[in-house]
């Protein structure tokens, strides 16, 4: 069960420990992004990431994509001119290179985007480069019913070479 929003951008789950399989830990760097649901809603992005994928160029325009639940509005209301929403991407573009992918882009409000999700994949992509290792790392989106902005997502990643004692997390980002 997760529990609702309690001013905090995310909740730990299983004790903080990744769901991972033994047999699914390799050091073979790969992404898999699953197949859009009948709504066209993002279902999940899965792989092990390691140097050896991460982009060497800018992150180019993804204003193209509109994924589902995409409406985009100014509020007076939010600092800064920002917007509520975000392009979400499940696995960063900063640890897979994955532009405008589709199945790898999702609606989230920026606040997730920014305090949720940015602080672990900054912890992951900054260990990938200090120790040259690689992270299982998994994003599963959730959605309530028919929505088509998801509730929050499963982020959850573990070290492959140190079986998790560089980094390991399993958290629910609202």
């Amino acid at each position: 069960d997760i529990p609702e929003f309690s001013g905090q951008p995310y909740v730990e789950v299983n004790n903080n420990v990744p769901y991972f399989e033994e047999n699914e830990k390799t050091v073979d760097a790969f992404q898999h992004y699953f197949e859009l649901d009948e709504l066209g809603r993002v279902t999940m992005a899965y792989g092990s990431l390691g140097q050896e994928i991460l982009p060497e160029e800018e992150r180019g325009d993804i204003s193209s994509i509109h994924p589902t639940g995409w409406k985009q509005h100014r509020y007076e209301c939010i600092k800064d001119g920002q917007m509520l929403y975000n392009r979400c991407h499940l696995i960063a573009y900063s640890l897979s290179g994955q532009n405008a992918n589709p199945k790898n882009l999702m609606t989230g409000t920026r606040y997730m985007n920014v305090k949720g999700m940015q602080p672990f994949e900054m912890k992951t992509l900054d260990f990938i480069k200090e120790t040259n290792k690689h992270v299982m790392y998994q994003v599963t989106p959730m959605f309530e019913g028919d929505n088509l902005v998801a509730h929050g997502v499963l982020m959850q990643a573990k070290s492959v070479e140190d079986n998790g004692q560089g980094l390991s997390f399993n958290v629910f980002l609202l």
